[in-house]
């Protein structure tokens, strides 16, 4: 009965609504076209009058005797249901003619409030019964007669002076120029009320039918829907059975169509999270694996869920052999879920000769934690670098502070008169050097700086024979000072490179070799192309650098000999720039060196390198 009851509601409910939507439609469209209807009726009608007025009143004008104007008066043909009123200026009843019936006339003249009026109560025809003729004082005013004999030709719509009684409308004009008398011509307005009536009918036979047809539709439509409704309730208890299987035979696009929707979409819930839920896990899974971090994920017992890509290289883990170093790891992981975690706890983990900075934080679930997550970062390098950076500060400090604290000495020895004044410009000239010493620490540093921070180089191409006999000449001043033997062999060729660097390492070079060269022996500079690069050797037969230096030569800061590099103005910087300005050009250099029998530099740069 449930079902029923159910049936019933939603026909009652189709049924109002058909008859709201029928009935609205009906009668606003029947109040529409009244109302539409009866003006436009109105206003064809006192135009056609109006022009019908002026007509007669145009003949009438033309005529020169009362006797031709009456005359003709009777003798106009009039439409059915129309009125031919004549007043004087005065608005006295001169004559009336009505045409009420196809075969009656109104033509006799009686006297009527003070003036002439119809001998009778009123006549009948086609359109209907007339009231009161069309006279003077009661459809046409004092004012109307007025505003005619001003020349104007009034139509109007005029109700009968008590205000009851039947409608009449009238047009009236002047006749002559100036206004001798005044015609009127009036009509009643029944046919069109005869017309809205019947149409007034026809909606309602209308309205009637619409109801019958809308109840017969109503209960076939109910019928209609209960059908799917029963479908949906089957459905509905194989689900809560456990039965997910898609509704069928339900496919309307309305309310009930998206009931059905909305049951398919209850089947399809679980399997749609189900996918979800694989999409999110392969998601996750592909942006954890494409971490550079190791990432472990453990259980609320510390035990291992899951470990992505590099987590395994970090333990270097073979197929079916667990590595000490993943026990370690773990053992590590242990000891810092004994601590609390909020929200997260980071620690740093040394494995050999690898520094591991680990993040550990737990997943929370609604009874406790869940599990863990271990993020392992190598930080090896930018510790290095941090350590770097340290010893560099550390010793640039040094090196400003060692001049500085002797040209402060010095100075004050001067100024509080402790040096002789015979030896105050030896004294000066020592303060001077060390400042030029300062001052090439400071341009060294500067230059280091620009190179490790734009590595810009102003490429072009440089001949290596113009090249090599510049630099010849550049030194053969010093070498016939220090009657060293310097070779330079040129070469026919271009290389791509920066001019001025270039330069640079070569007078870095060049010049250390002459500092470290006695008298009467050699410093060689040979280029010679090898493949795609050019390599340079800068020989000489010095003092040689210990085996144990060699590994530091090009660290920032070394120097072999600390005390004669500060007595030559070496910060230990020169073979660092070196480096850097060859390895910015895409080549490398090496050193090669025996105590007692010399140096050799050799670096190459490529032929075409490009930044």
């Amino acid at each position: 009965m449930k079902p029923r009851k159910g049936n019933w509601s939603i026909a009652i409910k189709l049924w109002a609504a058909m008859m709201i939507l029928i009935l609205g439609v009906l009668g606003g469209l029947g109040i529409a076209i009244t109302w539409l209807f009866g003006d436009f009726y109105v206003n064809q009608k006192l135009g056609e009058l109006g022009n019908d007025v002026v007509d007669i009143s145009n003949q009438l004008t033309s005529q020169s005797s009362w006797a031709q104007r009456l005359t003709t008066v009777q003798n106009t043909k009039l439409k059915t249901g129309n009125q031919l009123v004549l007043l004087n200026r005065t608005g006295e009843l001169i004559t009336i003619r009505g045409n009420i019936s196809a075969g009656g006339m109104i033509s006799n003249i009686v006297p009527w409030n003070g003036g002439m009026g119809l001998n009778g109560s009123g006549g009948s025809g086609t359109t209907g019964w007339w009231v009161h003729p069309l006279l003077p004082n009661y459809y046409f005013s004092q004012e109307n007669l007025q505003q005619v004999l001003s020349g104007k030709t009034l139509t109007i719509e005029a109700l009968p002076n008590n205000n009851s009684g039947q409608a009449m409308l009238v047009a009236a004009t002047p006749i002559g120029d100036p206004a001798e008398a005044v015609l009127l011509l009036g009509s009643s307005p029944a046919p069109v009320q005869e017309s809205i009536s019947t149409f007034r009918k026809i909606i309602f036979y209308s309205s009637l039918f619409a109801v019958f047809l809308a109840t017969l539709v109503s209960l076939f439509l109910a019928r209609f829907v209960t059908r799917p409704l029963l479908i949906m309730q089957r459905a509905a208890s194989r689900m809560a059975e456990g039965d997910f299987q898609k509704i069928t035979g339900v496919n309307g696009r309305d309310e009930i169509g998206e009931l059905a929707g909305a049951l398919n979409s209850m089947g399809e819930s679980l399997q749609n999270h189900m996918d979800w839920l694989s999409q999110e896990r392969n998601l996750l899974e592909g942006i954890v694996e494409g971490m550079s971090d190791a990432v472990i994920m453990l259980n609320a017992g510390g035990e291992i869920l899951y470990t992505n890509e590099p987590a395994k290289v970090l333990w270097m883990e073979s197929e079916g052999k667990v590595s000490g170093r993943k026990l370690q790891i773990l053992k590590f992981l242990q000891q810092m879920l004994l601590q609390p975690i909020i929200p997260e706890k980071v620690k740093n983990l040394t494995l050999d000769t690898q520094v591991l900075q680990v993040a550990l934080a737990s997943t929370s679930a609604q009874n406790g934690v869940e599990g863990y997550v271990a993020v392992l970062r190598d930080i090896t390098a930018s510790l290095r670098a941090e350590k770097e950076r340290r010893d560099f500060m550390a010793s640039v400090t040094h090196e400003l502070r060692t001049p500085l604290h002797l040209i402060q000495g010095y100075l004050e020895a001067i100024q509080d008169g402790v040096i002789p004044q015979e030896e105050e410009a030896e004294q000066i000239e020592f303060v001077l050097d060390e400042a030029r010493r300062l001052a090439k620490l400071v341009n060294e540093l500067q230059e280091m700086n620009r190179l490790e921070r734009w590595k810009t180089l102003e490429l072009r191409s440089i001949d290596l024979k113009e090249f090599m006999e510049e630099l010849k000449h550049r030194y053969q001043g010093l070498a016939e000072e220090k009657e060293v033997d310097l070779e330079i062999m040129s070469m026919q060729g271009e290389i791509l490179a920066d001019r001025d660097r270039l330069l640079q390492v070569f007078i870095n070079l060049l010049d250390n070799a002459f500092r470290h060269t006695p008298q009467r022996k050699k410093i060689q500079v040979d280029a010679s192309q090898q493949k795609d690069k050019i390599q340079f050797v800068i020989r000489d037969e010095g003092e040689g650098i210990p085996e144990q230096a060699i590994k530091h030569i090009f660290d920032q800061f070394y120097r072999v000999d600390k005390a004669r590099s500060r007595k030559d103005g070496g910060m230990g910087l020169g073979l660092s720039i070196v480096k850097q300005i060859v390895d910015a050009h895409g080549g490398n250099i090496k050193v090669d060196s025996k105590v007692g029998k010399g140096t050799e530099f050799v670096f190459s740069i490529p032929i075409d390198h490009e930044n």
